[in-house]
């Protein structure tokens, strides 16, 4: 597989964490205040769910090639964050985490819409 086939494969891994989070967190009416200060066993769960997401866009968008930076896509912010996330070891910033999911989310949809409007490729959500 070439290294296209394979930022093609990240890209629509990524757009497909991005919009179906989205999505949830909309539909759950999620907000910061019970992602941060989860009072609830189930917005716990949902937290930390997200917070994994976040680690998934992290995992793949790190392993990007510098081509997409053209596009938005932060590579090296990305990676220190999927790094922190992968070893805070309990000590992580939801704060940090919850404006990921506002802020960059977002960017990281339309930087995987404008990559494959582009390349001339259809980019679907393959999860609903």
């Amino acid at each position: 597989m070439s290294a296209k086939e394979n930022d093609l494969l990240r890209i629509q891994e990524m757009y497909d964490i991005a919009t179906q989070t989205m999505s949830q967190i909309d539909e759950l009416g999620f907000n910061r205040e019970r992602f941060v200060h989860a009072q609830t066993v189930q917005d716990q769960l949902i937290a930390e769910g997200l917070a994994n997401r976040v680690f998934r866009i992290t995992e793949e968008g790190g392993k990007l090639s510098e081509l997409f930076k053209e596009y938005g896509f932060e590579l090296r912010e990305m990676s220190g964050l999927r790094n922190r996330l992968a070893h805070a070891y309990g000590t992580i910033d939801m704060e940090i985490v919850w404006n990921v999911l506002e802020t960059e989310f977002p960017k990281v949809i339309e930087g995987c819409e404008r990559y494959c409007d582009d390349s001339g490729i259809t980019l679907q959500p393959t999860w609903g």
